[in-house]
């Protein structure tokens, strides 16, 4: 399954390694950590679980049983906001 972020009335850019986001729909405003940040432009551009956890595992260099949980918690976060679509 590929995830992708919401295309209209949501805003971000990257500033040195976090996001700073806009949900327009609701005025919310949304940060994302490092970990976040790398994984903010592959949803951008749609992305599988397993892709994400390996850019996890490659930047940081953690495991990929870590990598798997920390994106399920991103994700579901994203999910909750609204800001997935599909």
């Amino acid at each position: 399954m590929t995830f992708k972020l919401r295309g209209d009335a949501l805003h971000w850019r990257q500033i040195e390694d976090e996001v700073v986001a806009v949900d327009m729909t609701t005025a919310s405003y949304l940060g994302a950590n490092p970990a976040g940040a790398l994984l903010w432009p592959a949803l951008a551009d749609g992305a599988t679980r397993e892709e994400l956890g390996a850019l996890l595992v490659e930047r940081f260099g953690i495991d990929e049983a870590q990598a798997s949980a920390d994106v399920e918690a991103f994700l579901a976060q994203l999910d909750e906001a609204g800001l997935l679509t599909g």
